[in-house]
């Protein structure tokens, strides 16, 4: 599993540097009246954000540069998540247990009053792949993402009453943009035919895009431990050759692998497999996570209809006139969000 591991003495050292700076910082939150959530990974941002709205501001421990599962939990990483009203992690990474910990133990309060665990919350789907349970990018499910907003509206207006109607609101909004996105996604999938598709995802965590698409993930190209091994390429090597796979789904979590990289470069070199490119971990400054989907979707169908042969002029103009649809869906979602921050 990759994960990071904190021994005690980088614990007590943290917990000695807290204690010694809270006295000399009188300033808090609650005086300036603004709600601060503190997210694990810059993805969930796009959850968390239009619930919060003008209302707070969403800070991002890990960006889409670093790869979390390898991220160092540093005093900087706890000192912002100390300054937080709220701390949002996806549960699947030891550090951000880790941090949860050390903020609720030096505020002195149990980690379930500070803290929402994604992977804890009820209700929550955690899909098989190959016969095992997969904890990564589960927050990419429309309905996941729905129960992980739900429960940072529900946390926040614990604390903060009077701003209950507000984020009341901003979850209504955001729920009906959840589910116009997934009619949205199910049109696509009766329209071009593509339910059940088999692919080939780069790491665990195109997984749950690739089943909010409606396609089927077969075979992961890197394992838990960050390496490719040879029968399971062999494999996608006579998958792709034969037909059976459609297109590699490759994340931005895998291409921070270099094993991924070179192999992914490999593949498609002596198979000619489509790829598509999609966002996981990093929100890619789209601050919504309805209008991250439709981005998503958008590459996925990209490579899925280049997939095919096109045997005529009037399909290419099919094919053309698909993708112009797709990425002008994408532009209008991120027009309609500019506009909404900025009250036009």
């Amino acid at each position: 599993m990759l994960s990071n591991k904190i021994d005690i003495a980088t614990i007590v050292a943290l917990m000695s540097l807290l204690l010694t700076t809270r006295a000399s910082e009188a300033a808090t939150n609650s005086s300036s009246g603004i709600i601060i959530v503190v997210v694990s990974i810059d993805v969930l941002r796009s959850i968390v954000s239009p619930i919060i709205g003008e209302a707070g501001e969403v800070y991002s421990i890990v960006s889409g540069a670093v790869e979390p599962h390898s991220f160092t939990l540093t005093l900087e990483a706890v000192n912002i998540a100390r300054r937080s009203d709220l701390i949002v992690i996806t549960g699947h990474m030891e550090w951000e247990k880790k941090l949860v910990n050390l903020v609720a133990e030096e505020k002195g309060v149990s980690p379930d009053l500070i803290s929402v665990n994604a992977m804890n919350l009820s209700w929550i789907k955690i899909l098989d792949l190959n016969g095992e349970r997969n904890i990564h990018g589960f927050w990419l499910l429309p309905e996941n993402a729905l129960l992980i907003a739900e429960e940072v509206k529900e946390k926040i207006s614990r604390l903060r009453p009077d701003l209950s109607a507000r984020l009341s609101d901003n979850y209504e909004r955001f729920r009906r943009n959840v589910l116009n996105l997934k009619a949205f996604l199910s049109e696509l999938s009766a329209r071009h035919g593509t339910l059940n598709r088999r692919v080939v995802i780069g790491f665990y965590a195109e997984h749950y895009v690739a089943e909010a698409m409606g396609l089927k993930a077969c075979s992961v190209l890197v394992d838990e431990g960050g390496t490719v091994r040879p029968g399971v390429l062999n494999s996608i090597y006579k998958g792709f050759k034969s037909g059976e796979y459609a297109c590699l789904i490759v994340s931005d979590v895998a291409l921070l692998m270099e094993e991924a990289q070179r192999t992914i470069k490999m593949i498609s070199e002596e198979t000619g497999c489509p790829i598509a490119y999609i966002l996981s971990v990093s929100s890619g400054r789209l601050e919504d996570y309805t209008a991250l989907m439709y981005y998503n979707a958008g590459q996925i169908y990209n490579a899925l209809l280049s997939e095919r042969r096109i045997a005529s002029r009037d399909n290419a103009n099919i094919y053309l006139l698909t993708i112009l649809v797709l990425l002008l869906t994408v532009i209008f979602e991120s027009v309609l969000l500019i506009k909404r921050r900025v009250g036009l």
